[in-house]
């Protein structure tokens, strides 16, 4: 693809097309994820949602459209990419009522506003160590079951890999 560099006054014509489109394609956006939450609620069929998702280009926060649709169900519908395929794919609880559905606040809440998006950052030493006694302490359950949040050996892992990573800062400094 070849790009012809824009003057000043086309980049500037340019941009007020890509604002106008760009809220008039959230807009679209907005009402087939909310009119598609309700057709799952209704009927129970999540192609339209993952059509959805897999039509979205990749500079719209597709990630974040897929957490709407979960936090909107009460967690009923998780969607997720195939690995196989790469397109979405839906795990929809068969155990769901109307109830869990929140149409109401999902039309009032656009998905890239549910979410933060976060900004790229490079990964620090502190950071890696935070996370690794995240891990090594999170000793909890999924709420209602019994399924552990981290695994005990992945906890005891992370116990290892902390220690690990103290000696060297300490050998370090």
């Amino acid at each position: 693809m070849t790009i012809r560099i824009l003057s000043a006054g086309e980049c500037a014509t340019a941009i007020g097309r890509i604002a106008a489109g760009g809220k008039s394609l959230q807009a679209r956006i907005h009402t087939v994820a909310v009119s598609t939450l309700d057709h799952i609620r209704v009927h129970g069929d999540t192609t339209l949602a993952c059509r959805l998702l897999d039509a979205l280009p990749n500079g719209v926060r597709v990630k974040s459209l897929a957490f709407w649709y979960s936090h909107y169900s009460n967690g009923k519908a998780k969607f997720s990419v195939d690995k196989a395929s790469g397109q979405y794919k839906c795990n929809l609880d068969k155990d769901r009522a109307d109830s869990d559905f929140d149409i109401a606040s999902a039309a009032a809440t656009n998905f890239a506003d549910l979410t933060n998006e976060k900004s790229p950052e490079t990964l620090t030493v502190k950071a890696l160590e935070k996370m690794l006694e995240r891990v090594a302490n999170n000793d909890g359950y999924f709420p209602g079951t019994a399924i552990p949040k981290a695994e005990p050996r992945a906890r005891a892992l992370a116990s290892t890999l902390i220690a690990k990573l103290r000696s060297e800062i300490a050998v370090a400094a």
